[in-house]
């Protein structure tokens, strides 16, 4: 009751910038491969964190899948092949197989999709910015042909706490680290806004609407903007000094 405003808005986080390279970050500990998307495996595995299907539902979170599911998203999708009898080499049976080449490699999953609300609160006078979810996304290549697909998501709140357990590599101190929940709520990375529900009325990406990539991250940037806009002129603080 006291949200004056909220919008939500999805941006993606490319592990291969400079400032989100600990995201990609090839090392192993006591904890195993430090790869953010491994982590997300882990939680998934030992923590009994529940992932949903990235095509059902998607980032609405209401089809939960396995992680039996997950991993056959890992190994590609299922083909069928001929193969030759053992008995009877004339006779050729159907056999189901997963076919490996679409298949994501680990290096390939590099990028971060986040779900944020953001929310100006009248009794604090403030913005705030809530994630989510986070779905990685893997790049295939398909007839020398890059596509990009969702693999899951998985619930922010339910993951935060796995997350504090967890320290991001810090390059300029490795005795000062931090945790990966401290990351996301200090908000220590770079992402680009791909889709916001901003006079969005046929709920299109930033990339259904703008073929050119220059003029998607320009979009993104306005509205990115234009939501620090909203939060000084509902600021009266801010109002007042100005």
């Amino acid at each position: 009751e006291d949200a004056m405003f909220s919008e939500f808005v999805w941006e993606e986080i490319d592990g291969r910038e400079k400032i989100n390279r600990p995201f990609i970050y090839q090392a192993y500990d006591d904890n195993g491969d430090q790869r953010f998307f491994a982590i997300l495996m882990r939680a998934i595995e030992k923590d009994s964190i529940v992932p949903f299907s990235a095509t059902e539902g998607g980032d609405r979170f209401t089809t939960p899948i396995t992680i039996d599911d997950v991993n056959s998203v890992l190994k590609g999708s299922l083909d069928t092949i001929m193969v030759q009898n053992a008995d009877n080499p004339n006779i050729y049976d159907t056999s189901v197989v997963y076919n490996t080449k679409l298949a994501p490699l680990p290096d390939s999953i590099y990028t971060f999709r986040l779900k944020e609300q953001y929310i100006f609160d009248n009794k604090t006078s403030r913005m705030y910015c809530r994630i989510i979810g986070i779905a990685p996304i893997a790049n295939i290549v398909i007839n020398n042909k890059v596509e990009r697909k969702t693999l899951f998501w998985l619930y922010y709140p339910d993951l935060r706490p796995v997350l504090a357990k967890y320290e991001v590599y810090n390059p300029k101190n490795i005795s000062n680290r931090i945790t990966w929940e401290e990351l996301f709520e200090s908000r220590y990375f770079n992402g680009s806004i791909v889709k916001s529900t901003f006079d969005n009325y046929n709920d299109l990406m930033l990339s259904a609407l703008y073929k050119d990539p220059i003029r998607r991250l320009q979009e993104g940037e306005k509205i990115r903007q234009r939501i620090c806009r909203n939060q000084q002129w509902k600021d009266p603080k801010i109002y007042e000094s100005q």
